[in-house]
């Protein structure tokens, strides 16, 4: 009679030995797919909105939409370009609270009063796919909006603040100035960019730094959308700069302090310095 032979003990750790390396192999080229997939939707994204961004403008007369994610209902309504979270009884959510968490529901019902939601009315746009890590330090979930506004383009949009753009006339060479970045923002969601940048018109310095909470969600990649509808992918070159954008994620801070790389990694803060809005205005 013949006998069925199993595999021998060796037989099968050289099979477990086989596959773990193909596994170890396999790992970081789907890594890097993911991630490129992830950049290709949030280019999608930033297109889009930066669109709507521009669209607004047109029907407002030149007048930009409002940079913060914020709302005042007390002295009627003000709502950027997103508002704030709302619960199912209109209840705009602290951006600290700790209890109930902000859900995602609650964040697109802020989306959904915003000033850009009649150009973008899928909630999808604003999340980029590889936004999957960054947590509230406040309710512990994941926050849903990835995007927001640089802060030279109207932050201040219900004050006199003449250090900011109010109209699209205003900025020099539309498509070298970015609106739309990611935000490493760890609080319950995106209330405003923090300025970006340490820039001089803020700090009264000649040099540049950063000050907001940019996010690296494509391996050493960001995307942000510009001022004319198109939207671009940056590689970080300096060392500093991935340091730096990381590190809100490893320290829960709400905020840190302005940071000025060193004089050999000028190549990010030049590049974003050349891309802000306010300094190139007319």
């Amino acid at each position: 009679m013949n006998k069925r032979r199993g595999f021998t003990l060796i037989e099968l750790l050289v099979v477990i030995s086989i596959i773990a390396l193909l596994l170890a192999i396999l790992m970081p080229s789907l890594s890097k797919v993911k991630q490129k997939a992830s950049g290709v939707v949030c280019m999608n994204n930033t297109k889009n909105l930066s669109l709507g961004w521009f669209m607004y403008q047109e029907d407002n007369n030149g007048r930009i939409v409002g940079a913060t994610s914020d709302a005042t209902e007390s002295d009627g309504t003000y709502v950027g370009w997103a508002g704030a979270p709302r619960d199912e009884n209109g209840t705009i959510l602290s951006i600290t609270q700790r209890t109930p968490a902000v859900t995602d529901e609650d964040e697109i019902r802020g989306i959904e009063r915003g000033a850009l939601y009649e150009y973008m009315k899928s909630p999808k746009v604003y999340h980029c796919p590889g936004d999957n890590i960054r947590r509230s330090k406040y309710d512990g979930i994941k926050v849903f909006v990835t995007y927001a506004v640089a802060g030279s383009l109207n932050r201040d949009a219900r004050s006199g603040n003449k250090l900011q753009i109010k109209r699209y006339s205003e900025i020099r060479r539309p498509s070298t100035k970015y609106n739309f970045v990611e935000t490493a923002e760890n609080r319950n969601w995106n209330m405003a960019m923090r300025f970006v940048m340490a820039a001089p018109e803020f700090t009264g310095r000649t040099d540049w730094g950063w000050w907001g909470p940019m996010a690296i969600n494509h391996g050493d990649s960001s995307v942000l959308g510009f001022c004319d509808g198109h939207s671009e992918v940056r590689k970080w070159r300096d060392s500093f700069t991935i340091e730096h954008m990381n590190k809100l994620m490893t320290t829960s801070a709400d905020y840190y302090g302005q940071a000025y790389p060193p004089a050999d990694q000028q190549d990010d803060i030049d590049y974003m310095a050349d891309g802000w809005a306010f300094r190139h205005a007319l």
